[in-house]
């Protein structure tokens, strides 16, 4: 591992490009120095991620009156829930921008001791590589969702547009698909469109974005949890002075520090993602029941976007729960210290490492280990039987005819 490969130099090219949808609005986050990370409220970057919010708040509001005028079923609900989850994300990232600097200093802080001796000798947890894959994986297969939905939807407005006859332009007719909330308080008007389209962008964009930055950081965390058990996998069936085990203990309750200091700055962001993820995903485990063969764009756009979400949050669940994972590394290896060389520090270190819980959590209700996985898989197999239970499958119907 390069000795100046810190998280903060790993995940800062993810962070700049998360800035042009108007998240984490902090300046300087692709300075060589940690120190120069600054919010400020007067930059040009919080004043666009403002203006963005803004919008977004605005167009909230007219899908709260479309929604009023035409009533709350399953699939306006689903709106609701999109605009509510995205403006949250948004509120919650800013948040996260309060205290990023001071989050990345003590990151930076703890992270020198990984990046001397002789941790450097336990370093080919590539993090930057990493990153890259797995935030470029996952953005450009939400990508390719955003695509297949946008082709789905100018595929279903011209269908709408020849079956009813209706007298206006393509355009307008997608502007009226994707958009009645808009267009029953802002006349069509084409210069509207990229606008409304980069609104929409944002909106989209944190869905995916959010389940990739809990990744990053469940890699960064992880990279330093990999060095700490290598280190003392090195030593396996050794004995080892005191000073040794004393130092150990001591760098692992600075990651064990740097670990709750991170959990309670993203918890409500990983709460937020976890439970949108799985009502969406149970959101579309409905939406089989229909006939979605009819229509061979509606059927690609339905499943792709149907198996994304699972894979995505799968990936999410697999990887931050890595840091998990190598703690439980630690304590088999713990176990292995010859009887001659169990003293009272390994006693302590010990007792510390199975007194508690190390891994990111969902405000406390739930911790991202292995296990969540089971659990989300039991939950939404128990939906789905009981749903296909309760419904007739004759009486629902993919909807063909639009007048």
């Amino acid at each position: 591992m390069p000795q100046g490969e810190t998280f903060y130099r790993a995940v800062s090219q993810v962070l700049f490009i998360s800035q042009a949808y108007a998240l984490l609005p902090v300046s300087n986050i692709r300075s060589v120095d940690v120190n120069k990370i600054r919010f400020n409220w007067r930059s040009p970057r919080v004043i666009y991620s403002a203006t963005i919010f803004l919008l977004n708040l605005c167009e909230f509001g007219a899908v709260l009156n479309y929604v009023s005028s035409v009533g709350v079923n399953f699939h306006t609900s689903s709106s609701l829930a999109l605009y509510i989850v995205c403006l949250l994300e948004h509120l919650f990232f800013w948040r996260l921008a309060f205290n990023w600097h001071s989050i990345m200093r003590h990151w930076h802080r703890v992270e020198q001791l990984f990046l001397s001796v002789p941790y450097r000798f336990y370093g080919e947890y590539n993090m930057k590589r990493r990153i890259n894959i797995v935030v470029g994986l996952v953005m450009s297969s939400a990508l390719v969702e955003h695509c297949l939905l946008l082709a789905n939807s100018f595929h279903l407005s011209n269908l709408e547009r020849t079956q009813c006859n209706i007298n206006v332009s393509y355009l307008e007719s997608i502007y009226k698909w994707e958009r009645p909330h808009l267009y029953r308080v802002l006349p069509y008007h084409v210069w509207l469109l990229p606008l409304l389209e980069w609104v929409n962008e944002t909106i989209a964009y944190p869905r995916s974005f959010t389940d990739c930055f809990l990744m990053c950081i469940g890699i960064g965390l992880a990279a330093r949890f990999h060095q700490l058990h290598r280190r003392i996998a090195a030593v396996h069936r050794k004995v080892m002075p005191a000073i040794f085990w004393t130092e150990v203990r001591q760098h692992y309750l600075a990651l064990k520090r740097l670990v709750r200091l991170l959990d309670s700055a993203v918890a409500p962001l990983i709460l937020l993602a976890f439970g949108n993820n799985m009502s969406f995903i149970c959101f579309q485990l409905f939406n089989t029941f229909k006939n979605i063969g009819v229509d061979l764009i509606v059927m690609v756009a339905f499943w792709y976007s149907l198996i994304f979400a699972i894979i995505r949050t799968t990936l999410t669940i697999f990887i931050t729960s890595s840091i998990n994972d190598f703690e439980q590394k630690i304590i088999t290896a713990l176990r292995d210290v010859p009887s001659k060389a169990w003293t009272p520090e390994v006693q302590r270190f010990s007792e510390q490492l199975g007194n508690d819980m190390t891994a990111l959590s969902g405000n406390g209700f739930f911790y991202v280990t292995r296990q969540l996985i089971l659990s989300m898989t039991t939950t939404i197999i128990t939906y789905e039987l009981m749903i296909s239970d309760v419904i007739n499958q004759a009486t629902i119907r993919q909807k063909t005819v639009y007048c």
